[in-house]
């Protein structure tokens, strides 16, 4: 059967995205390039050019779907239990683990945009995403509903100290980044663990 217009723009989009995804997934953002992912998958450069301008463009593209795919799976794979807010959190952060895993393309891109993003690109960046700190906000209402919270603190004033912690973390690890020669894999978990840290003291405090 004979594809109609619409039906062969969707599958050049989709083979173009599944490339973009294997090259953008196996270097960083600077040693990515599109005659790469023209010549590696047997796509012409017109037709790449025919749906998109440049290399910024894919590789946000790239980081959009990124974004969304992770967003979705949180939300499909992670529970809350009865367990402690330690517990939860972990459990939460092990389910990104697994997606990485499940799909380790994304940790490379995970790694670029999130760690060494393109400076003229960090804007983008960032709106893209917004479905991820949407379920991370919707995350961190969870475990505080059932909490018994003082009487001058708010939820959602714990939210915003919470996430302000993780882009306080995010500029960290992008300044370490420039200086370490740590392995992504390494250096997402050491992210991990600081920010677990980070939120056992804010619940739990500092003193004995």
């Amino acid at each position: 059967m004979k594809l109609n217009r619409e039906q062969q723009n969707k599958i050049s989009r989709e083979r173009i995205l599944i490339a973009s995804l294997k090259e953008f997934g196996e270097k960083d953002y600077s040693s990515a390039s599109i005659n790469n992912i023209c010549k590696n998958n047997k796509i012409s450069k017109g037709l790449l050019f025919h749906y998109y301008k440049n290399k910024d463009e894919i590789f946000l593209l790239c980081v959009e779907k990124l974004f969304i795919d992770l967003s979705v799976y949180l939300e499909e794979n992670f529970q809350l239990t009865d367990s402690n807010i330690e517990e939860n959190l972990r459990n939460f952060i092990q389910k990104r683990f697994e997606f990485f895993n499940k799909y380790p393309y994304y940790e490379q891109i995970f790694f670029t945009a999130t760690f060494n993003p393109p400076k003229h690109l960090i804007y983008e960046i960032d709106t893209l995403r917004k479905p991820v700190k949407k379920t991370n906000r919707c995350f961190c209402h969870e475990i505080l509903d059932g909490l018994n919270l003082k009487s001058n603190v708010t939820t959602e004033q714990v939210v915003e100290t919470i996430i302000g912690l993780g882009n306080y973390l995010h500029m960290k690890m992008q300044h370490d980044n420039l200086l370490s020669v740590d392995e992504k894999s390494c250096m997402i978990e050491k992210y991990t663990k600081e920010y677990v840290n980070m939120l056992n003291m804010l619940f739990y405090g500092i003193v004995k």
